[in-house]
C-alpha cells in the first residue's frame, strides 16, 4: 500500500511520486547490454576457434560412428531347393560347392556372429519349423566343420512359414520362401 497514489489536499489531485532513482536503473541497463556483448564476443571468438582447429587437425574433433546403424556386415541368401532334396535336411552333394564359396567368403576375425536362418514356403511340410530349424543346423554343421566350430559364435533358427517373402499363400508367380540365409554381425 505504500505505493498507491495518495490525493495532494491543496489541489484535489492524486499524485505520485517516484520510489526509484532513475540514474542507478539506467546504469544497471547499461551494464545488462554490455555483459550480453561480451557474451556474443565470446561467442564468435569461441566458434571462430573451434572452426580453425576443426580445419587444422580435424583429426581432433570427435565424429560419431555410424556403424550401428549397418549392423550386417556380410548377408548371404541361398535357396533351400538348390541345397536340400524336398522334405529333407541332408545338403545335396552338388550344392557343397556353393558352401564352400559362402565358407570362402566368411570372415577372417575370430569373435564374430554368424546366423543361420532357415525358412520354409507356406505351402511346404506339415512340420514346417522343425525342418527349417534342421536345415539351417545341417548348414552351420557343414560351414563349423570347414571354418572351425570355435572360430565364430554359431546361431541357429529355423522361422518356418512365419517369415515368407510374399504374403500370399499360392502365389507362383512370385520368389520361393524356401531359403538359408546366414548373416554375419559384429
Amino acid at each position: 500500500m505504500a505505493n498507491l497514489p495518495t490525493p495532494d489536499k491543496s489541489t484535489g489531485k492524486s499524485s505520485i511520486k517516484p520510489s526509484g532513482d532513475f540514474s542507478q536503473t539506467g546504469r544497471s541497463a547499461a551494464a545488462f547490454v554490455f555483459r550480453g556483448a561480451v557474451l556474443v564476443v565470446s561467442a564468435i571468438a569461441g566458434m571462430s576457434m573451434g572452426l580453425a582447429i576443426a580445419f587444422s587437425r580435424p583429426d581432433l574433433i570427435w565424429q560419431p560412428s555410424l556403424n550401428f546403424l549397418n549392423y550386417k556386415n556380410q548377408q548371404f541368401t541361398l535357396s533351400a531347393d538348390a541345397l536340400f532334396e524336398p522334405n529333407k535336411a541332408t545338403i545335396r552333394p552338388e550344392s557343397f560347392r556353393l558352401l564352400d564359396e559362402v565358407a570362402a567368403k566368411l570372415p577372417l576375425a575370430t569373435g564374430k556372429k554368424v546366423r543361420i536362418n532357415g525358412h520354409m514356403d507356406l505351402s511346404k511340410a506339415a512340420d514346417e519349423l522343425t525342418l527349417s530349424y534342421l536345415r539351417a543346423s545341417s548348414v552351420k554343421e557343414y560351414l563349423a566343420r570347414l571354418r572351425g566350430e570355435s572360430t565364430y559364435y554359431w546361431m541357429v533358427v529355423g522361422y518356418g512359414s512365419s517369415r515368407p517373402l510374399t504374403n500370399r499363400a499360392g502365389d507362383s508367380s512370385s520368389k520361393s520362401s524356401d531359403r538359408i540365409e546366414i548373416f554375419v554381425d559384429d
